[in-house]
Order: C-alpha cells, then sequence, then structure tokens
C-alpha cells in the first residue's frame, strides 16, 4: 500500500505541539519510519551536552538489526559526526541526507578526490562507520549551525533502494527533530532560569527572617521554627486528607511562614524589646505589622498566597482577631496553619514578661481555644503531632 507521506508529516508536526517531551515525540518518529517505509532498523544519534558526545539514544525495529540505546557514543572526531559539522561533503548532501550508495560511488569516482587525501580518508572512515552501524541512511538534524542529532536508518526489508519521496520523509522528519530538540533545550534552559531565581528568593527571604528575628531579641530562631511547624501539621493534615495540594502550596506556605513578621520591619525595637507589659498604644503598634508585612510584599508579582497568610495569621477563628476580624473559613488556610504554629512557638518560648510554657502546656492552651482562636482542624493535626513526639 503507498504511504501517504504528506500526511504523515502533517501528523509529525500535530504531534510537535501536542507532545511536549522531544524523546517521546523521537520515539513516534522512529516507529512512523519503521512501519511506513518498512525499514529494518532506525535510531538516533542525540547530542548531550554533559558528555559532550552523540549517543545512540533511542531505536526501533526487528530485534536484532537495530543499535542497543546507550552502545554507541561518538565525539566530535568520529568519521559521521566530522562528515556533516566539517561541511566538505559536496554533492554527497545535496538531498539533505548521506546515503551509503552514493558514499560508494564518490569513493569510485576517484578523480573527483585527487589532492584530497584527507577528504578520501573521511569518506571512507565514515562509510565503514556506517557499515559498522549497519547503516544505509544517514539524516543530520541541525539547528542553524548546531548538529543536534542524526537520524540513521538500516536497509528496506524488501532490499530495495530507498525512493526520493522516502528521503525527502527523513529529511523532513529530521528537521521536526532539530526543532523539537531546540525547543526542549529553550526550555531547560528557562527552567534551570527558574530554578536559579526560585533559590535566589528563598535565600533572600532566608535573610530577611534571620533580619526579622535579630530585630526582637526575644525571638531568634522563631521564624524557622513556626516555618517548621507550619509545613509539618500542613503535611499531617493532607497526609491523613483524600485532596492532596499543588506544590505551590506548600511554597506559599514556606515563604509565608519565614516572612509572617517582616510588618515588625516598621515597629521600633524599643517596644520589640520591652521588658514591662504593653501600654494599649504600644500593642495597637505592635499589631500594625500583619499590615505593614502585606504592604511590603504587595508590590511583589505571584505573592497572592504569601501575602494572605502574612497579613491574616493574627485573625481568630470567632472573628475576634485582627486585622480585619475574619472567622471561620474565611481566613486564608495558609494563615490559620501559621496562626496555630506562631502561638505554639509563642507559649514555649521566654517573654520579658513571663517564662515558656512546656511543650504540653503549651497543647493544652491550643485545645482549649480550639473553635474560638484557631481552626480545629489544625489544631488537631498539631495535637497528634505532638503525641507522635514530632512538635
Amino acid at each position: 500500500m503507498r504511504v501517504n507521506y504528506k500526511k504523515e508529516l502533517e501528523e509529525a508536526a500535530r504531534n510537535m505541539i501536542l507532545v511536549h517531551k522531544p524523546h517521546t515525540l523521537i520515539r513516534m518518529i522512529l516507529r512512523s519510519i519503521v512501519r511506513k517505509v518498512k525499514v529494518e532498523h532506525a535510531g538516533i544519534l542525540l547530542y548531550e551536552k554533559s558528555r559532550d558526545s552523540y549517543i545512540v539514544t533511542i531505536t526501533r525495529g526487528k530485534v536484532g538489526t537495530k543499535i542497543p540505546p546507550g552502545l554507541v557514543r561518538l565525539d566530535a572526531r568520529s568519521p559521521i559526526i566530522r562528515f556533516f559539522t566539517q561541511k566538505e561533503c559536496g554533492s554527497l548532501l545535496d538531498d539533505g541526507a548521506l546515503i551509503l550508495d552514493d558514499l560508494n560511488a564518490a569513493l569510485k569516482n576517484m578523480e573527483s578526490l585527487a589532492g584530497r587525501e584527507d577528504h578520501e580518508k573521511l569518506l571512507l572512515a565514515t562509510k565503514f562507520q556506517m557499515k559498522s552501524f549497519d547503516t544505509v541512511v544517514a539524516v543530520p538534524s541541525f539547528y542553524h549551525d548546531d548538529l543536534l542529532g542524526v537520524l540513521t536508518m538500516g536497509e528496506k526489508v524488501n532490499k530495495k533502494p530507498f525512493k526520493r519521496e522516502e528521503i525527502d520523509f527523513f529529511v523532513a522528519l529530521a528537521n521536526d527533530v532539530a526543532m523539537a530538540l531546540r525547543n526542549a533545550f529553550l526550555f531547560e534552559g528557562l527552567q534551570m532560569e527558574i530554578e536559579r531565581n526560585k533559590k535566589l528568593f528563598l535565600e533572600t527571604t532566608k535573610a530577611l527572617s534571620a533580619a526579622i528575628d535579630a530585630k526582637d531579641h526575644y525571638t531568634r530562631g522563631h521564624t524557622m521554627r513556626v516555618t517548621d511547624y507550619s509545613l509539618a501539621i500542613a503535611k499531617t493534615m493532607h497526609d491523613e486528607s483524600d485532596e492532596k495540594p499543588a506544590a505551590k502550596f506548600y511554597e506559599d506556605l514556606y515563604v509565608a511562614s519565614l516572612l509572617h513578621d517582616i510588618g515588625k520591619i516598621g515597629i521600633p525595637e524599643s517596644i520589640l524589646n520591652k521588658n514591662g507589659s504593653l501600654t494599649d498604644e504600644e500593642r495597637k503598634k505592635i499589631n500594625e505589622h500583619a499590615i505593614i508585612g502585606a504592604m511590603i510584599l504587595e508590590p511583589i508579582r505571584d505573592l497572592d498566597g504569601v501575602i494572605m497568610g502574612v497579613k491574616y495569621h493574627h485573625e481568630h477563628y470567632d472573628g475576634k482577631g485582627y486585622p480585619e476580624g475574619l472567622s471561620g473559613d474565611r481566613i486564608p488556610f495558609i494563615a490559620a496553619i501559621i496562626s496555630v504554629a506562631d502561638s505554639y512557638d509563642a507559649m514555649i518560648s521566654d517573654r520579658p514578661y513571663r517564662r515558656a510554657m512546656t511543650r504540653e502546656q503549651a497543647i493544652l492552651e491550643l485545645e482549649r481555644c480550639s473553635g474560638s482562636q484557631f481552626n480545629p482542624q489544625i489544631v488537631k493535626a498539631a495535637v497528634s503531632l505532638y503525641r507522635k513526639g514530632q512538635l
């Protein structure tokens, strides 16, 4: 049955849009070559930057004829790679593919190679390398001047020579491979940049939280402990639930916990470090830190969840907290978790006006205020952690 190569190429183009992983697309392309053109085997040499080599990564075809993935590794000095990258192949690549029969014909025409012994040696070495791989057609996948890979095809099952339309099909697919690989490299680079920026942001966040702790002499280490407690409570709740949150939830909870007291930067140290009881005016000033923290973070993009956690971590479940008197489920979940973790750490830490509670006393206080100050489900998770010796 005659193959509709135009239709096959259209299918490959659609797959390039739908399939985001290049190796998946390449497997589909090689499968198409083997099934539609009826070749004994097809494979691809892909460039791996970390090893600075071209490696047979994916193969398809009849067992016993195809090259096992990972078995062949070629560096830039290998004949086939040099043949494509040195661009001294003359008319042998006019059609975009290196065909073993054409290579043999060129070697027989010794006059055309007169005075070009190095070129003749390269052609001979390329021929022997192709034969060692049982390859009769090799097609480079270039992106601009960068050789990203080489498609390799064995002979046809019926032993007949390849038709012009079949060679054109291979060349078009090799171009698809080049685009898919290039897109993957760009995406990988973008992902690495995102990870670098995320790491920088988190390190900056830690530095800010340390600066906050340094400002208040009585809360050193407080933010890291609150962060650890918050994450542990959230994990316990989600382990006991069928609903699993997205990674973004934990990222927001982590950052919000680290920065929950960032607004204290705007509170005078004389108030934060006062030994005696606070006046009503001083208490009111300290309570402003939740709003100040939200205002500090507001200009930063994509921090909505973090800002909600910072702004509302002093709200009470019964609506008697601050700054807005939110109650029940109207309190953002991240803020409600931080509220429990923050209060627990405050209770088990010394303050200038009181001694620290024991952990057992703090847990009993959380239970006493469950449903009034704190979300009952979050308190339940905190108690569970304590009973396991993890809080």
